[in-house]
């Protein structure tokens, strides 16, 4: 009988520790990828040959990354790395006030915005 009550308790285990797995695995930096969730790269074309390019990245997401994938989708809208100027870009980074209210401090996640022309 102790068997099968240890085999009950482990299956009973598995639920949070999947729960946990899968929460680990959320935990890193945002990846480049089309804008999911309200995080990654997202872009339209304003007029022929210029676009707008945004990146949103979570606060595990360094601002450099999130400028280097802003570069990234912009050599890759308009087919190389030197086929793009840009006309204007923001990365200051994207202000946010946390629901709570024991938090009372903002933070800022990294967000980059611009306008590019391709050549």
């Amino acid at each position: 009988m102790n068997g099968a009550r240890a085999a009950r308790s482990a299956y009973r285990r598995i639920p949070a520790l999947a729960g946990v797995f899968i929460l680990l695995g959320c935990a890193g930096p945002t990846p480049y990828q089309k804008r999911d969730a309200g995080q990654g790269y997202y872009d339209y074309e304003t007029r022929p040959g210029v676009h707008v390019v945004s990146f949103d990245g979570n606060g595990r997401t360094p601002r450099e990354v999130a400028i280097t994938y802003w570069h990234r989708r912009a050599a890759e809208i308009c087919g190389g790395p030197d086929r793009y100027e840009v006309l204007g870009m923001d990365a200051s980074g994207r202000k946010v006030f946390p629901p709570s209210p024991t938090v009372i401090r903002e933070y800022t996640l990294p967000h980059v915005e611009g306008l590019i022309r391709c050549r």
